[in-house]
């Protein structure tokens, strides 16, 4: 598990999509403008998958991930034996936490369209996108009530952009305390 990226997205308890008793907060101007991103789905399993989404921006186009800091090719379009953190910030002291994991994962350099008749549909009816894939088996999403590995942020931690490869002093600090988090917890 030397490979580790950590993507932000908004608050959910448990993005299988959205409900009345769950809707997405804290995730950046789009999330406040329309009231939904993709990442809604980001734990709702479709045939022993999981497809998980983090916004990479958009200027000037759709952005991409920079799969090369995860050890892939300039060339390649995913890499794979990945773990993908999800973290987001919390409503309750606004505080970044770890909401999940995918260990293993698959990460793609551009976004992905999800599978056909997955339902993975936005209320604007597009397709939610994806850029990272697992077996739903390798996936663990903490339940909202227990979620405490907080993220640094600032210098060092994740900052302003959405996606931290957990570089430096403090991202190797960070790494040791999310293994230690990840064994003690296994999967869920």
């Amino acid at each position: 598990m030397d490979s580790v990226v950590v993507f932000n997205i908004a608050w959910m308890k448990k993005y299988e999509g959205i409900t009345l008793d769950d809707v997405p907060v804290h995730g950046g101007r789009y999330i406040k403008e329309h009231g939904y991103g993709s990442e809604v789905y980001n734990f709702r399993p479709y045939r022993g998958k999981m497809y998980g989404f983090v916004e990479a921006g958009w200027k000037p186009k759709p952005c991409c991930i920079n799969i090369t800091n995860l050890g892939a090719s300039k060339r390649d379009s995913s890499v794979s034996g990945i773990l993908v953190v999800w973290v987001a910030k919390r409503c309750v002291k606004h505080l970044t936490v770890v909401v999940g994991w995918y260990k293993n994962a698959t990460v793609y350099r551009e976004r992905q369209k999800p599978p056909e008749a997955s339902n993975r549909k936005l209320p604007d009816g597009e397709d939610a996108p994806y850029f990272a894939e697992a077996d739903e088996k390798n996936c663990t999403r903490i339940p909202a009530e227990s979620r405490d590995l907080v993220v640094p942020r600032g210098e060092g931690g994740i900052g302003q952009k959405n996606i931290w490869y957990l570089e430096g002093l403090r991202g190797e600090q960070f790494k040791s305390k999310l293994f230690d988090y990840i064994k003690k917890r296994g999967n869920c």
